[in-house]
């Protein structure tokens, strides 16, 4: 019987996501690999979690919504294991991997915004839908083009490591803490907005076209 190697499974990105997320991931992509099942589909569950996560949200389930959301994340860590596994990565798979991304994102801030429906949530959560279509938008274009943080400078990696905790490991505790503290949407926008501005650096400093030689 073969036996997963998790090294080989498990693709790090960061110290959440490789220590917790994938963790619980991994033990549920050695019970299913040998199935049927494809990555799509646990995409498309993975979606479904997290659409459910934002319905409880809006009516005011905020331990049901929180559950909902880690799991939808658990489990969108599990589709690329899965792929890895069973060698099916593809383009369209990383497209509909991308697109429920921001969908889940996405709904839970509009569900917080409409379950605190007052002036200060709208405006911030409004500047915080706008951020994160631009940071995933500038994000994916660094995952494709395979530009990845061990190749940033030492004194790059030390004042401008927050952006890596803007890494979808973190967007999901970030997106709970908000769920209970609509307010902190506002600190959740200053990060994206640091993110934001690590990227354009790169691109004005020309680092990002070192990567490519």
């Amino acid at each position: 019987m073969k036996i997963l190697n998790k090294q080989n499974v498990i693709k790090y990105s960061d110290f959440i996501s490789n220590y917790f997320y994938q963790q619980i991931s991994f033990l549920i992509t050695k019970n299913i690999y040998k199935t049927e099942i494809t990555p799509n589909q646990i995409t498309v569950l993975s979606l479904i979690f997290g659409l459910l996560s934002s319905f409880f949200i809006y009516y005011h389930y905020i331990v049901s919504g929180i559950i909902f959301l880690n799991i939808s994340f658990i489990l969108d860590c599990v589709d690329g294991q899965l792929a890895r596994v069973k060698h099916m990565q593809s383009d369209f798979g990383m497209w509909l991997d991308n697109i429920s991304d921001r969908v889940v994102e996405n709904s839970v801030i509009l569900a917080v915004i409409f379950a605190n429906f007052n002036l200060i949530i709208i405006k911030g959560g409004l500047v915080l839908l706008f951020l994160n279509m631009l940071y995933a938008y500038m994000s994916d274009m660094v995952i494709y083009l395979n530009k990845q943080y061990c190749y940033l400078k030492l004194s790059e990696k030390i004042i401008f490591s927050p952006i890596y905790f803007i890494s979808r490991s973190m967007i999901i505790p970030l997106l709970s803490l908000m769920i209970i503290y609509p307010t902190f949407i506002y600190g959740v926008d200053i990060l994206y907005l640091y993110g934001i501005a690590f990227r354009l650096y790169r691109e004005i400093t020309g680092r990002e076209d070192e990567l490519n030689v």
